[in-house]
């Protein structure tokens, strides 16, 4: 399987050009593997800084960058001087410098002036840790600050884009970001025009929404149509700035840019898994496997009968000629009527019929109470089974891609394909996608 990741990611990762752990056509070590994307992205971050001015560079925060491993929960990097004799990949040494196991993106900032002074260089390793805080294979070889870091000279946090392509059109963002030394919470703000402020901490006076967390993203509470911008800032534990606001990112959606297909629903849709990835990371998206464009519409917590009050605020603007539809499971674990469930599918499925739009209604894939549980703390409705049957069957009766399809030999989705226990992992969204690009051509005529 993460051959098929590999290759269904080319064009995803092509601003990298090595390749994920593990994911080489040819074996690799992960040492290399590691060793060589952080190299890579820690000097093609900044192509136009010479080295020398990178040496020269009083700036003590800097970033360090490395490819992403869609199996990890989280990274462990850790900071040392000198290269000790001993060195064990699979430990953390003891007397390092610097080791952070809370970093959840590919990339973390760090402020060298909190390390002692000494003649020898400073020197960096990583590795992706899991659920249980345990290393999922060993550190990558060490590496020399100074040689793979990018200088950073504001003392912000570091925004993490959206990369272009498939998926990247979210009609409710996820704003994610790497956070600055020193912060404890983040403030995000999202802006109607340009921030006419990007130095300091005060609010811009375009502020249309803005939400304060200490998690590494924030989900928008509201559909974004239009043009706007977004930043974040750091704050200590009693609200005070922690350097300065992050330069603006600018995001588009425009429903005049033409999306024949849209889907529609709720965090599934939406996007994100394997406990900590957002939305926002597009590997846990479906619509980035997908064989044509697609608009996501949808949105984290959703219910059918939020889908159905909705539908004419966040579809109709988009103009859509399709509409894979999913949704359900969220009421259903929870102990609702699956007859409910099936008339509020119903009522989506007429709304489009209505407006000229084709609905496909897809079948609602396993879940696995146990691991939501487990990372949730909540309890699922004991009859979830029978009635996610119920549901899929009345939209087996109804123009529908069977999305459950590939899942029908697990009573319960398996940990390895979705580790919350709900929201497929990167291998379920592709299946899913997979399904989708299968029979997609029943219902679009080229």
């Amino acid at each position: 399987m993460r051959v098929l990741y590999s290759a269904a990611l080319a064009a995803f990762c092509v601003l990298l050009s090595f390749p994920a752990t593990g994911e080489a056509e040819t074996p690799a070590p992960a040492v290399s593997t590691y060793e060589n994307s952080a190299l890579a992205a820690g000097k093609a971050d900044d192509p136009s800084a010479p080295a020398a001015v990178q040496e020269e560079s009083k700036e003590k925060l800097v970033l360090l960058t490395w490819q992403d491993d869609p199996e990890s929960v989280r990274y462990e990097v850790e900071i040392f001087r000198g290269l000790p004799a001993d060195l064990d990949r699979n430990q953390p040494l003891e007397d390092h410098l610097y080791d952070n196991q809370r970093i959840y993106s590919n990339k973390v900032l760090v402020d060298l002036s909190q390390f002692p002074e000494g003649t020898e260089p400073l020197y960096w390793r990583v590795r992706p840790i899991d659920a249980n805080w345990e290393g999922m294979g060993p550190f990558s070889s060490p590496m020399e600050v100074r040689s793979t870091m990018k200088p950073v000279s504001r003392n912000a946090s570091y925004p993490n884009v959206y990369r272009p392509g498939n998926g990247s059109t979210l009609l409710y963002p996820v704003y994610s970001y790497a956070g600055n030394p020193g912060a404890s919470k983040y403030e995000v703000e999202v802006t109607s025009a340009y921030p006419e402020n990007t130095e300091g901490t005060a609010p811009s006076k375009y502020r249309v929404f803005s939400k304060i967390t200490s998690l590494s993203n924030v989900y928008d509470d509201n559909p974004r149509i239009g043009t706007f911008y977004w930043r974040v800032r750091g704050l200590d534990e009693n609200g005070n700035a922690v350097g300065i606001w992050s330069m603006p990112e600018k995001v588009r959606t425009n429903p005049e840019e033409h999306f024949d297909v849209g889907i529609y629903g709720d965090s599934i849709t939406q996007g994100g898994g394997h406990l900590y990835h957002s939305p926002a990371d597009m590997a846990y998206s479906y619509v980035t496997y997908l064989d044509f464009p697609a608009v996501n519409m949808g949105r984290s917590g959703d219910t059918t009968e939020m889908m159905e009050d909705r539908f004419d605020h966040d579809v109709l603007p988009f103009h859509v000629k399709y509409l894979l539809i999913m949704g359900g499971i969220n009421d259903l674990r929870m102990g609702a009527d699956p007859n409910k469930v099936i008339g509020h599918l119903e009522a989506i499925r007429k709304k489009c019929i209505e407006h000229h739009i084709t609905p496909i209604l897809l079948t609602i894939v396993p879940i696995n109470p146990e691991n939501i549980q487990k990372y949730y703390g909540d309890v699922t409705y004991s009859g979830w089974q029978e009635s996610v049957k119920i549901v899929n069957d009345y939209i087996r009766t109804q123009p529908h891609i069977d999305t459950a399809a590939p899942f029908a030999d697990y009573p319960v989705m398996p940990s390895e394909l979705a580790m919350d226990g709900i929201h497929g992992d990167w291998n379920a969204k592709q299946m899913i996608a997979g399904e989708i690009n299968r029979h997609i051509g029943e219902f679009i005529k080229k």
